[in-house]
């Protein structure tokens, strides 16, 4: 199977630089070290009372939690708001769109490079997080709908970045919009969790409604993204 060559030559960058490794160091430890702080409070807090609060686990569950997906949201538009506005910087855009590449190989290209790093860092945080399954209050599908959240979140803040940077050529104006956007769709999407019961919405059904409407406009912003770098003309002669 052949590789998207975008993504491959962005595989090869990276590679050579200490940043990914750096990023996983520093994501995991952070990670970890919350947990360690939180069980050692626990387990100081047993040595006083001489019970366990089994409460305290599940408060490093949402802990650690709360923390990924701000990880996510932080980190996705810095990798991804520089995509296509840093080619154009470069002037290095128009001579992709010369070569034999389709638009689509470039958006998907970057696209694949981002969600890479990114299930990297949610994959090797895995053993961190069930550490709370150890000591139940946790259930596998719980785990596995978190995890399955952080991905669409992934794909979603990934194709947030990508649109705006196809838009917007300046990288410094693109990171910014796309902060904004995303912790917007997150600030109305927490309101709806939120405010759930008044609404007469269960939770799992505004999950799934949620997560579903993040894979469908994630498609939709990468199409606006394809759509706008493709030159005028190979765009007129598709059309026609």
């Amino acid at each position: 199977m052949k590789l998207n060559p975008i993504f491959l030559k962005d595989e090869i960058t990276s590679a050579r630089r200490l940043t990914l490794p750096a990023l996983l160091t520093g994501v995991n430890g952070g990670l970890s070290i919350l947990i360690l702080m939180n069980l050692f409070y626990i387990a100081k807090s047993a040595k006083a009372t001489g019970e366990i609060a089994y409460a305290g686990f599940l408060r490093i569950y949402y802990i650690a939690a709360v923390a990924e997906i701000l990880l996510i949201l932080i980190i996705t538009p810095a990798l991804t708001a520089s995509s296509i506005s840093a080619e154009r910087e470069r002037k290095t855009l128009d001579l992709l769109l010369t070569t034999q590449l389709d638009p689509w190989d470039i958006v998907v290209g970057k696209l694949m490079g981002t969600m890479g790093t990114l299930l990297l860092l949610v994959v090797t945080s895995i053993p961190i997080l069930a550490t709370v399954y150890i000591y139940g209050g946790i259930t596998f599908v719980q785990i596995a709908i978190f995890f399955g959240f952080l991905i669409c979140s992934a794909l979603f803040c990934a194709s947030v970045g990508i649109m705006v940077s196809s838009f917007i050529s300046a990288t410094t104006a693109a990171t910014a919009v796309a902060y904004v956007i995303i912790f917007l769709s997150y600030f109305f999407m927490l309101g709806g969790f939120l405010f759930r019961e008044s609404l007469e919405i269960q939770g799992g059904r505004l999950l799934a409604v949620v997560l579903a409407f993040m894979i469908a406009i994630s498609i939709f912003m990468l199409y606006l993204s394809k759509r706008h770098i493709t030159p005028h003309k190979r765009r007129k002669l598709r059309e026609g």
